[in-house]
């Protein structure tokens, strides 16, 4: 490809996979490739890993020789991004392509949902976080991370099960379906092997388990809670995300058509459909000066 044909790659990176599409300069979508994690801030080198193994695969679906890899212009949004330090390190990274643009994979969910306008979105995946774009001004609710943030999202489900679960081997609580669920499909029988397993589980090892929990919803009271604590934590986001405007709000991630239905009416009267997605919406990145 010459200067006349470029190739734009938009790269979506989070805690559970790295999805890249190669798109023409008609911005038409040539090949996709997915790869593993892509948190910035919790392993860079596996990261930056994940990048050039998506991008392989995106050429490699469009039947392009990596031949072209220093030819392409690539943008990418990346959980954890907004971290300083790690900031720093993508933007001196010595990558192989011929130009490299990187924001938070919030920023990049917001360009495409909204086609670079103004808008608000919610994204509850394996993290959880929202966003305010207004007069070219984007600005971050919640997430925080892991650690520290992500309520309602898959992650927050998960360990705030597995938790449960502890409580009630320990007998605070009454072993209820949810925490033999949580014994069975983590293939554990003890509150000592149970802590052990999960001691040092990743974000998205927690979000696994969130599918039990949304299961179990209608049959088990502590599923209920969970639930129910989620989706009053995750409109107050919304309703914080929105306040004082009129924007339009999007929803993205995996568990946000669940979590749709949960959200009073006056809420779902605000959400409307993406116009595209991260990765596409990454290629804004590349129309930027700075």
């Amino acid at each position: 490809m010459n200067n006349k044909h470029p190739l734009y790659v938009g790269i979506d990176g989070g805690g559970t996979k790295c999805s890249a599409h190669l798109f023409n300069a008609k911005r038409e979508v040539l090949g996709k490739g997915v790869s593993g994690s892509a948190n910035a801030a919790r392993n860079l080198s596996q990261t930056l890993d994940s990048i050039l193994k998506s991008v392989h695969m995106a050429l490699l679906d469009a039947k392009l020789s990596i031949e072209v890899i220093p030819k392409l212009n690539v943008a990418a949004g990346l959980a954890g991004a907004t971290v300083p330090s790690v900031r720093d390190k993508l933007l001196t990274w010595q990558h192989p392509f011929a130009k490299f643009k990187v924001d938070s994979d919030l920023a990049t969910c917001s360009y495409g949902a909204h086609g670079g306008e103004d808008g608000a979105l919610l994204i509850i995946g394996t993290g959880s976080s929202a966003a305010r774009l207004q007069s070219g001004v984007l600005t971050q609710f919640g997430g925080h991370g892991f650690l520290l943030g992500d309520k309602g999202s898959g992650a927050w489900l998960g360990h705030s099960a597995v938790s449960a679960t502890l409580d009630a081997l320990d007998g605070i609580t009454k072993l209820s379906d949810l925490h033999n669920t949580v014994l069975s499909k983590l293939e554990v029988n003890s509150a000592a092997d149970l802590a052990q397993k999960m001691m040092g589980a990743t974000p998205s090892q927690f979000a696994a388990l969130a599918p039990e929990v949304i299961k179990l919803e209608s049959t088990d009271e502590q599923a209920a809670k969970l639930i129910q604590e989620a989706s009053i934590y995750l409109e107050k986001l919304c309703q914080s995300t929105l306040e004082r405007t009129k924007l339009p709000l999007v929803l993205m991630g995996g568990l946000a058509p669940f979590f749709k239905t949960k959200f009073s009416p006056a809420l779902q009267n605000v959400v409307v459909s993406p116009k595209a997605g991260p990765e596409k919406g990454a290629l804004f990145l590349l129309e930027r000066t700075d």
